[in-house]
């Protein structure tokens, strides 16, 4: 077993180890340092199960994203600003997506309860500063996680989707660096499928093999083609431990897209009908449910969060988080062949026009509310 993956070789790890060695003199290096307490690796090679696939040429490389914390004393929009070049420029020289978000010493002891700080407490690695960072991080048990938290994990995972869709409609071939990167769009959105049915049937953890394990033993009724959702992330966890990529590399992407999309209408009516107990019958009637669709946030600071953002124009749903208005939107932009572009741009406060537009007004929300 390897430090950052499960069958990962020595020659893997060293690897990974110049890439994080990298990062860290590099977000070191900002005139913000001295607001650094600690770099923290999270996600899948912070606990130990990240990503690999062999290469054309016998050697093993990191497949997947490196997802980072930056412990700060400070933060401010120049800080966030600063942190978002830093990951552009080290996702272009690594050839890996580099995620830095910021957190703040102060408010890791009193975090929420979410998947995100569920799994970052779980499976870390402190790769610069203090190493003890996130010992006063609550330690909250998997059925305490909010079934909202599903819903955020759905979206933020497969609003990728919308730019493989607009990209495949172009009838332009994909270059051997988009078909790969759709590739992993497309695992990650499976595997949040997968995660979503096990929050939802209490049977969450954070590690791949107890997950891939209870797949098979959750109750999946009324979930619309179950069985493949449950076969599609074994299938993708597997691959995660093999990394053999060759066979994959001819994969249809248009064919992939289409089950994967379909699969996300499935499994979202089914897994938001659950969680609000309400009985959608269509995508469209659950987006004009808004902003009835949960009780994320505080009333008084979503209100703030909502005139911030959009002025005046924030009414209705003042009082509702504005994440509730991209669970609206998501599913019409993604899934509906011809979607009613009035109602996006209702939900979305945006007077853009085109589909194209509105899905990136969608990705510029997600950014600040994901």
């Amino acid at each position: 077993m390897g430090t950052y993956s499960v069958n990962g070789s020595p020659s893997l790890d060293a690897r990974i180890d110049a890439h994080l060695e990298r990062i860290a003199d590099v977000v070191y290096s900002s005139t913000y340092f001295k607001q650094w307490k600690a770099l923290v690796l999270r996600g899948d090679y912070g606990r130990g199960e990240g990503g690999r696939h062999i290469g054309l040429n016998g050697e093993e490389l990191p497949f997947g994203e490196y997802n980072l914390m930056v412990v700060t004393r400070a933060l401010n929009p120049l800080i966030e600003r600063t942190l978002e070049r830093m990951e552009g420029l080290l996702s272009e020289e690594l050839g890996m997506t580099v995620r830095l978000c910021p957190a703040l010493a102060r408010s890791l002891t009193h975090c929420e309860c979410s998947l995100l700080n569920y799994e970052t407490k779980q499976g870390h690695r402190v790769i610069r500063g203090k190493e003890t960072i996130l010992s006063k991080m609550t330690d909250y048990a998997p059925n305490r996680i909010p079934l909202s938290e599903g819903t955020r994990l759905l979206m933020n995972r497969c609003a990728p989707l919308l730019d493989i869709k607009n990209r495949l409609g172009s009838g332009i071939p994909l270059t051997p660096r988009e078909h790969r990167r759709f590739l992993q769009a497309i695992f990650a959105a499976n595997l949040a499928f997968g995660d979503c049915a096990l929050l939802m049937c209490g049977a969450y953890d954070s590690s791949a093999a107890v997950k891939k394990r209870r797949i098979g033993e959750v109750d999946l009724q009324g979930l619309r083609g179950g069985p493949g959702l449950a076969e599609a992330y074994r299938r993708i966890l597997d691959f995660k431990e093999r990394g053999s990529f060759q066979p994959l590399e001819s994969e249809n992407i248009h064919a992939l897209f289409a089950d994967t999309t379909e699969r996300f209408g499935n499994v979202f009516l089914w897994y938001e009908r659950r969680r609000l107990n309400r009985k959608f019958r269509t995508l469209e009637k659950y987006a004009r449910t808004f902003p009835h669709l949960g009780n994320e946030g505080q009333p008084l600071k979503n209100a703030v969060l909502n005139l911030r953002e959009f002025g005046l124009g924030a009414p209705p749903g003042l009082f509702a988080h504005p994440r509730l208005r991209l669970y609206a939107a998501l599913p019409l932009l993604l899934l509906t062949p011809h979607p009613d572009r009035g109602e996006i741009r209702w939900l979305l406060r945006s007077n853009r026009s085109t589909i194209e537009d509105l899905c990136d007004v969608f990705y510029s929300l997600q950014k600040h509310f994901e």
